[in-house]
């Protein structure tokens, strides 16, 4: 008895085995993708980056500052929020080893409002599946630089997002280069619009 039982656990167990195995990759019914509206897009992407033009223009900022800008950036940037902000301000550095402020590195983050950077597409994209669980829709707001500068020829920056239980649009990821670092980079590397 004891050695049927194990035959036909081992036989259950093979199937379940082979059956995952052999099952093909979860793939979509159906793919959507639809124009967004630029001008909401281009607005979306100026309000994030308002902050980013805020913040870069300090040389430092206390520890009080720099826990507020964490709420407001958790606020606009969500989970990306930390990231956003490391790349103006290396806790690790030993320019901030004091604890008692943080500076500000100098980094060049191509804003909407630098000459030359251009939100240049804004699409929806859904894919459906048949189990509904698996069903993705993602916001991409593509920015271009359309300038001449050599340095940034080819540079592109997508903000992607995702829609949350109330409609509203929260950033995701990115794609694209963020930023620049080194000599000669800071925010005034393109010069602001007027």
């Amino acid at each position: 008895m004891k050695q049927s039982i194990s035959w036909l656990v081992t036989i259950i167990m093979s199937v379940v085995f082979l059956t995952g195995c052999n099952s093909s990759e979860i793939k979509p019914i159906k793919e959507e993708k639809t124009d967004f509206d630029m001008a909401i897009a281009t607005e979306m992407i100026k309000k994030k980056e308002e902050l980013i033009i805020e913040l870069s223009a300090k040389k430092t900022i206390s520890l009080k500052e720099y826990k507020e800008y964490e709420q407001v950036f958790s606020k606009e940037f969500g989970r990306e929020a930390q990231e956003i902000i490391r790349i103006f301000i290396s806790l690790e550095s030993e320019k901030n080893a004091n604890g008692d402020f943080y500076y500000i590195e100098d980094t060049f983050y191509p804003t909407v409002f630098h000459e030359g950077i251009t939100v240049t597409d804004a699409f929806i994209e859904k894919t459906y599946y048949e189990n509904e669980f698996f069903n993705e829709t993602y916001l991409t707001i593509k920015q271009e630089y359309t300038g001449y500068d050599p340095k940034l020829q080819d540079w592109v920056r997508e903000y992607i997002f995702t829609e949350n239980d109330d409609g509203n649009w929260e950033i995701y990821g990115f794609a694209g280069e963020m930023n620049f670092v080194g000599e000669d980079n800071n925010m005034n590397y393109l010069d602001r619009k007027e």
